[in-house]
């Protein structure tokens, strides 16, 4: 009875299983990843290698934040539905039906942008890639067709992800969580026999070809298939419907998202332009640990999002703010807690392995970035919260807060190089972006909070009188 206790506490379910023991499996293959990369790459291809992946993740910058929106809709969609079905039979048919009408709309009038930016990502990624890639000692290893190809493979996925993001944010949670897992062990076991065999940059190709399968399954599966459907008879919606409901989001969600890329994702891509691969292979091989353990804890938000966007549309609000705060507080601290250990066993290499702690960063530095990443995570939790109530993003503070940060960044990774960029980081996400986002934040529920005790009063005097 105690452990359900807590697992209810902790609002675990199915879902959350499935995501948490993906970013678990990661956690765990992730060392053996890069021990392989240690075991069969010189530092200066472990630099390409981690610069390729870092170049080919630059596709939120041009989805803009736009998925986050989606899922939130398509979780506003089922909750209005269901919240005016009132329990009763017909009633739930009928409810189902309109959210089943709506959600393939959803999809049909978003698959344009993400196939117009997967074609902007593939052009812009490949530039960008061959202008970073191409500094002096680099040209000697053959790294352009890996990178186009993994470009391209990560476009295509970025072309059929709105239906994934219906999908998810419609009521199939689960079974996106359930494949996606089934993607993190294949994705793994794919890298290290491709890395086993010696196909080195290669293997980053072979891994987003796994990725595409996956996605494809989960876009275009029955599942899909049945719930983005359009009923027979449905008139087809036009862009009105995302000139109304997903604009208005969009572009504020849009500024907010490029501001906070070019703040957080261009690390060591800063690094590995102005000093060169060889001195930022230390740092890319920690980044890819750290990034792992930030999903980890962001999977905690992640997989509740759709189920406190529900809550919110059926006006059910001390249930979705009770919900966020529980994943608020375990997210943050799990998310603390890997950091710190990791900083204790990047530590306790000379002792156990030897040389090897020259291809990371110091244990120092990981604590120092742990600062900034869990700034990053809070302002991330509170943006997640204002789209799950279907509020406009707060671009003002977003984006000055940010271009902050992005103008720190760039600076202290172009003078000081990786102490530069990290301290810079952490110092302006947490005394600048955090701040300004929180100010905000703060002025929005207190906004919140006046509107519904006025409805509260407004509704008790009408059942007085």
């Amino acid at each position: 009875m105690k452990l359900q206790r807590i697992a209810a506490w902790l609002q675990f379910d199915r879902s959350l299983s499935f995501a948490l023991i993906a970013r678990v499996w990661q956690a765990i293959s992730g060392p053996i990843t890069m021990a392989l990369l240690v075991l069969t790459m010189t530092k200066l291809e472990q630099g390409i290698f981690t610069g390729i992946l870092g170049i080919v993740a630059i596709q939120p910058l041009f989805e803009l934040g736009l998925g986050s929106v989606l899922i939130g809709q398509a979780g506003n969609v089922i909750g209005r539905a269901r919240g005016q079905s009132n329990s009763h039979t017909l009633a739930n048919q009928l409810s189902e039906s309109v959210a089943q009408g709506s959600l393939p709309d959803l999809a049909r009038v978003s698959s344009w942008w993400f196939g117009s930016i997967a074609v902007l990502y593939f052009i812009g990624g490949g530039l960008m890639g061959w202008k970073v890639l191409s500094g002096d000692g680099i040209v000697l290893i053959d790294w352009r067709l890996p990178l186009v190809l993994a470009i391209a493979l990560a476009a295509m996925t970025l072309a059929i992800s709105p239906r994934v993001y219906v999908l998810e944010g419609g009521g199939e949670r689960e079974h996106v969580y359930r494949l996606r897992l089934w993607q993190a062990v294949a994705g793994s076991l794919t890298m290290w026999l491709a890395l086993l065999l010696g196909l080195k940059l290669w293997a980053i190709v072979a891994v987003f070809a796994v990725g595409a399968v996956f996605q494809l399954v989960i876009a275009y599966g029955a599942r899909a298939q049945r719930l983005l459907l359009r009923p027979p008879g449905r008139p087809t919606a036009s862009h009105r419907l995302w000139i109304a409901q997903i604009a208005p989001l969009q572009w504020r969600t849009a500024a907010a998202s490029a501001a906070h890329y070019l703040a957080s994702q261009l690390l060591y891509i800063y690094v590995l332009n102005y000093h060169g691969a060889s001195e930022a292979a230390p740092f890319g091989l920690t980044l890819q640990a750290t990034v792992a353990v930030q999903a980890l804890a962001l999977a905690w938000a992640q997989t509740k999002f759709p189920l406190i966007a529900r809550y919110q549309a059926q006006g059910e609000r001390e249930l979705a703010g009770n919900l966020w705060r529980q994943t608020a507080i375990v997210s943050s601290g799990l998310l603390l807690l890997a950091l710190c250990a990791l900083a204790i066993a990047v530590s306790g290499l000379p002792l156990l392995l030897p040389g090897w702690e020259l291809r990371f960063i110091s244990p120092g530095l990981i604590l120092v970035l742990a600062v900034g990443y869990l700034a990053n995570h809070l302002f991330a939790l509170q943006a997640f919260y204002v789209l799950s109530r279907g509020a406009k993003p707060f671009v003002v503070a977003s984006v000055t807060g940010l271009l902050c940060v992005a103008v720190a960044v760039w600076f202290g990774g172009k003078v000081y190089s990786v102490p530069g960029v990290i301290v810079a980081f952490s110092l302006s996400m947490a005394c600048i972006a955090l701040p300004l986002h929180s100010w905000a934040y703060l002025k929005f529920r207190a906004r919140v909070n006046k509107s519904s005790a006025t409805k509260q009063v407004g509704e008790q005097g009408s059942v007085e009188r």
